[in-house]
């Protein structure tokens, strides 16, 4: 999923922040999900929307001396995705003000001006 489509609730937002933060007090940057299960910010369903999202991701460990069998999600990182949200929300927010407020304003101060400046100077 691009990030460009990507926007985050309240909650979705926290439990980033607080996977971002875990990972960080953590060696190899790799949480253990049942760590992030205890945290008051933890919710299965945003849990699942950020990996959907790309900006975490999950790690499998295989069992000692049994190379086929793969224990479920013992491991969750973030990707470069989730480390760089909040860069891109900041970004993707002043263009949308560029665009959004700041051209009317200037397109409206301009027009203005014309119109004052043809009323105080007719032909």
């Amino acid at each position: 999923m691009e990030l460009d489509s990507t926007v985050l609730n309240r909650k979705e937002k926290k439990l980033l922040n607080k996977i971002i933060f875990l990972s960080k007090i953590t060696p190899h940057k790799l949480v253990s999900t049942d760590l992030i299960k205890q945290q008051p910010e933890y919710d299965k369903y945003y849990f699942y929307q950020l990996r959907s999202f790309g900006l975490i991701n999950t790690y499998h460990l295989t069992e000692p001396n049994e190379k086929a069998h793969w224990r479920p999600d013992n491991g969750t990182y973030v990707t470069e995705k989730g480390l760089h949200y909040k860069d891109w929300y900041w970004e993707h927010l002043r263009q949308f003000l560029y665009k959004s407020v700041m051209t009317p304003i200037a397109i409206s101060l301009l027009t203005n001006l014309v119109l004052y400046l043809l009323e105080k100077h007719p032909k």
